[in-house]
């Protein structure tokens, strides 16, 4: 989101990685781009939905289109969580 960190209000282009422990302890990392493309009448979703199994917490880490890195440490999972740029 744009707080004067020159990036955009959608996050366009903000590149978000998570990873966590599988149930065997190997280490399995999922990373999705915010996307603004859209076609005739629709749009894609500005979410990220990750999938990751029997996991009870993640590491998320945001690289957003300024530059800036946001790293969230043991998220717990099944939520909905809105991640804020930082102004610096």
């Amino acid at each position: 989101a744009i707080d004067g960190s020159g990036s955009n209000a959608d996050a366009i282009g903000a590149k978000i990685t998570v990873s966590y422990a599988s149930a065997n302890g190997e280490t399995i990392v999922q990373t999705s781009e915010v996307l603004g493309s859209s076609s005739f009448l629709s749009m894609s979703s500005l979410d990220a939905h990750f999938g990751v199994g029997a996991a009870d917490s993640v590491d998320v880490t945001v690289e957003w289109p300024s530059g800036r890195t946001t790293t969230l440490n043991d998220v717990d999972v099944n939520q909905l969580r809105e991640l804020t740029e930082p102004a610096s």
